[in-house]
Parts: C-alpha cells; structure tokens; sequence
C-alpha cells in the first residue's frame, strides 16, 4: 500500500466552507489523517474515497484509468473544486517489498466456497497441519501483519525469500500476543510455541490441492492470478 497527499489544486467556482488551493490531507494504511485546524468537506470525501482506494495499491490491469488519473472534482457545481491525488511515499507494505520487483503474494480465502473436504490439512506437510476446518483458517500472510508488531519477544519476522512470517522459537515464549491480534486464525500455539504456515517455500500445498477454490495462493489480491 502506498501514502497519498491529497491537494486542492484549484477552485474554479465557489467553494463556500471554504477550500483553498495548498489545502489537504493524507491517507496511510486506510487511514485518514487531516492537518490540526483543518477539514476535508464530506461531500469532496465522498467523491474521492473510490480513487483512494484504489490509489492506495498497485493496480496490474494494464487498462485500468485509475493509475495514471490525478485529479477529481468536488461534485457541488458552484465550488468546483480540484483535488489533486498522488503517491507521495511508499507505505508500510509497499516499502517492505519494494525491493522484490514484484508484486506481494497473499492467501485469499472464500469461506462459501470450503465443504470441509479436508484436502488441504491432507496436503500440509506440517504436523499437526497449520490449516484447520472448518474454515479453512490459514495464515493470509497480511500485508501488515499484526502479529508480528504484536510479538513482545520479536519472534516473528518476514522471511527474505519468501515474505511468509516465520517464528523464532528460541525467542518465543509462547504468550500468544501473535494469535491474539489474527482476525483469521494465523499463529497456533503448540506445546508452548507459536507456529505460523510457512507457505512450503512459496508455493502452498493447501492452495494447490484445494478442489472448490476456497484457497487461492494469489499476486497482489487478484483472485485468479496464480
């Protein structure tokens, strides 16, 4: 995900809260964050949150205009104001993976489409299997992963190669900050130890064997795109 700064460029009618050009706000990791003092008119806000959302991430659909548009204007057709969106920094995701020159793997799960046929606890080659029905619950290897902020001990990290989340159980200690902040069932607590999917080097098991595609190994969250 990147940074954005979000301008007013220009005012061409009448804006009457109003708007000046140098005004802005800035939008980190889905959040939206405005200068003390300062507003953003929701009418504006309600225009623009689709370019944010999408300015936000890398975009590979080689005809979609979200990328190479900037500028947007306020819907009210007396203030006319333009509103300039652009990347000013890489945020947290984008900037850990800046360096890999492509885009992050995910996990993508549709819980409609599990009938608990087990194929994928088959498939893991970890014992006990770190995928567990019904679900499936697997690690979604987050883009920003709260368990490994959340780990006290700094026994999480990102493997180099592969970006999974691997444990270092030399430093665990088995206190379960990890498992508790994981919306999606991630880390597993076993025998003291928190242990995290390893994704099989980088090419999961579980995804391959799933039938029903419930499990979709997946390049920058575009289902299908293996």
């Amino acid at each position: 995900m990147y940074d954005l700064r979000v301008e007013v460029q220009e005012v061409r009618g009448f804006c009457d809260l109003p708007h000046r050009p140098g005004d802005y706000f800035e939008v980190r990791a889905g959040k939206l964050f405005v200068p003390a003092g300062k507003f953003v008119c929701i009418w504006a806000l309600s225009a623009m949150l689709p370019m944010l959302v999408a300015k936000e991430r890398e975009i590979v659909e080689p005809n979609d205009w979200m990328p190479h548009t900037d500028l947007i204007t306020c819907p009210d057709p007396n203030g006319r104001v333009v509103w300039r969106v652009r990347r000013v920094r890489a945020g947290a995701v984008a900037a850990e993976h800046a360096d890999s020159g492509r885009l992050v793997p995910r996990m993508l799960v549709e819980e409609g489409r599990c009938d608990s046929c087990g194929a994928c606890v088959q498939a893991c080659p970890s014992v006990p299997a770190l995928i567990r029905l019904p679900g499936p619950l697997v690690c979604r290897q987050c883009g920003v992963a709260r368990c490994v902020t959340a780990c006290p001990q700094g026994a999480l990290s990102r493997h180099e190669a592969t970006r999974a989340v691997c444990a270092d159980h030399e430093r665990c200690t088995g206190c379960g900050e990890c498992a508790g902040v994981c919306a999606f069932g991630g880390p597993l607590l076993l025998e003291g130890k928190a242990w995290v999917c390893d994704l099989c080097g980088g090419s999961p098991a579980c995804a391959a064997a799933c039938p029903t595609g419930a499990l979709i190994w997946s390049r920058g969250g575009i289902r299908g795109a293996r």
